[in-house]
């Protein structure tokens, strides 16, 4: 069964769950792909895939995972030399590190904890821009700038008060974490043991808000 998962969620949060899975299914062999790249799942053969987005209507089926929401964060020793913006129009003023593959660009989404529903839309220009997340927050680390990264990767280090969230009355997008098939294949046992199997996994775990 071949299986694409984005890289970093995949390592973090997947890795560990597939030595449970064949365990419980010793006749399946899987195939696990990691990118960041959005396949098509019916042209490069796989039978599943893990996504994180706001899913658009499409020819594929979905179960949703999770959620995760994006987090504005910065290390204590950036927003000690420069400031914390408390608006996301002054975001302007700040060194940016952003990710090249987040589906809004450069254009940073934000909604007042203050009840509106209007998104506050910010245009960013990033000092530095990568395809991985995981060196975004890197980044973040070495104080180099602000990171607007999902809560499955900076969670630990918002924990450890490595980072800190920045503008928590402005929240950023929430996103779904989906297992996706194609819609005009028939749906295998095995893909849908895989499916349920990790339904009921992340079901059972603490997940970071």
């Amino acid at each position: 069964m071949r299986v694409n998962v984005p890289v970093t969620f995949g390592v973090l949060h997947l890795a560990p769950l597939w030595p449970a899975f064949m365990a419980q299914h010793p006749k399946v062999k899987l195939d696990v792909t990691l990118s960041d790249r959005l396949v098509d799942l019916v042209d490069e053969g796989f039978d599943v895939a893990v996504r994180i987005a706001r899913l658009q209507v499409s020819s594929l089926i979905s179960r949703q995972l999770t959620t995760t929401r994006l987090i504005l964060c910065a290390s204590p020793e950036y927003l000690r030399r420069h400031g914390a913006p408390r608006h996301p129009a002054e975001l302007a003023g700040h060194s940016v590190i952003a990710y090249s593959l987040l589906a809004a660009g450069d254009q940073w989404e934000f909604f007042s904890s203050q009840g509106s529903r209007e998104p506050i839309q910010v245009k960013v220009s990033p000092r530095m821009r990568t395809n991985s997340g995981d060196t975004c927050t890197a980044a973040a680390l070495q104080h180099m700038g602000l990171v607007l990264q999902p809560s499955f990767l900076v969670g630990p280090h918002l924990d450890s008060g490595a980072l800190v969230e920045v503008m928590p009355g402005f929240r950023s997008t929430e996103l779904g974490v989906y297992a996706v098939y194609p819609s005009r294949r028939q749906l295998t046992p095995k893909v849908r043991a895989l499916i349920d199997f990790l339904v009921d996994a992340f079901r059972m775990r603490a997940w970071p808000a």
